[in-house]
């Protein structure tokens, strides 16, 4: 889950909202596989607090042994095209 390729980042800060003090997790950014999409603290949920996926996501992460593909800058526009039809350039991190 934490292995996805950012399709659009945020200057979002996520606290766990299921946590007393509601810690900070990290940033916000929209993850894909090319295939499926998540938000970065789903891992964090699901690490701590076995948060159920959908199970048509885990048969379809272990029909591809775990390991999402690594996605080029092509794929990741031409996926945020048809994601944010409307916005006119949407942020991709490459992780540079």
């Amino acid at each position: 889950m934490r292995g996805g390729s950012v399709l659009a980042a945020t200057t979002s800060r996520v606290h766990d909202v299921l946590s007393p003090g509601e810690g900070l997790i990290g940033g916000l950014h929209l993850l894909t596989d090319g295939e499926w999409f998540w938000y970065t603290d789903l891992a964090h949920y699901v690490e701590h607090y076995h948060v159920p996926v959908d199970a048509r996501f885990i048969d379809h992460a272990r029909r591809r042994g775990w390991t999402p593909p690594e996605l080029s800058d092509a794929d990741l526009v031409r996926i945020a095209e048809v994601f944010f039809p409307d916005d006119s350039a949407p942020v991709i991190d490459d992780g540079q």
